[in-house]
């Protein structure tokens, strides 16, 4: 192993990417909390990630820990994990009927979360194949689409560890499918926009 690359790696495992790393690796215990119907662990263990992600987004900018790693991995342990509370939270014909649960998301949504999710890396990919595009920030709604998919996620959670129904829980639902379609189209809007303005350069001004 050469010096360089072993620079590369200690400064890649900065305490920012290591509080990511300990978020990863409590997803297969969150899994397990809600399929065991331990709804009050399952909260507790989504909370300290949410103040993991928190602190490491705080840490990476304090003391200029950003990395090349970090900036794939925090977003991918964000997902990993919505995304495991969603598929295990939705209300299934016949799935995980077996665990005890006052409030289910509506498969309608965790189907529309996920495909947004999809459309997101498959369009990022493939402008990255077609224009070299490597960077494509996060929007404002999509970011709101997210914090809104967090919120839904722990009220569902905390409304089924005290084992009741709430009005709040429909109204957070309701949020996140309109924030979510808000999103999906606004990412569209782009990818479109962006497609549009790198025909223009390619065909070059007119003579």
């Amino acid at each position: 192993m050469g010096t360089e690359d072993l620079k590369t790696r200690v400064g890649n495992w900065t305490l920012a990417n290591q509080l990511t790393f300990l978020r990863l690796a409590a997803i297969p215990f969150f899994i397990l909390a809600v399929l065991e119907a331990r709804f009050t662990l399952a909260l507790g263990i989504f909370i300290a990630a949410g103040v993991t992600d928190l602190l490491d987004g705080l840490i990476a900018r304090v003391f200029k820990q950003r990395t090349k790693l970090g900036a794939y991995l925090d977003p991918a342990a964000d997902k990993l994990l919505l995304t495991a509370g969603f598929v295990l939270l939705t209300r299934y014909p016949n799935l995980f009927q077996s665990i005890a649960m006052t409030n289910r998301i509506p498969i309608f949504l965790t189907i529309l979360v996920i495909s947004r999710d999809v459309l997101i890396v498959s369009t990022a990919w493939m402008l990255h194949l077609a224009y070299g595009e490597t960077r494509f920030r996060p929007s404002l709604a999509g970011k709101i689409a997210t914090g809104t998919e967090l919120v839904t996620i722990g009220i569902v959670l905390l409304f089924n560890a005290l084992g009741r129904a709430h009005p709040i829980v429909r109204v957070a639902i309701g949020t996140t499918l309109v924030t979510i379609l808000v999103s999906g189209f606004h990412y569209m809007w782009r990818t479109v926009a962006l497609v549009r303005a790198r025909g223009a350069d390619a065909e070059g001004p007119e003579p």
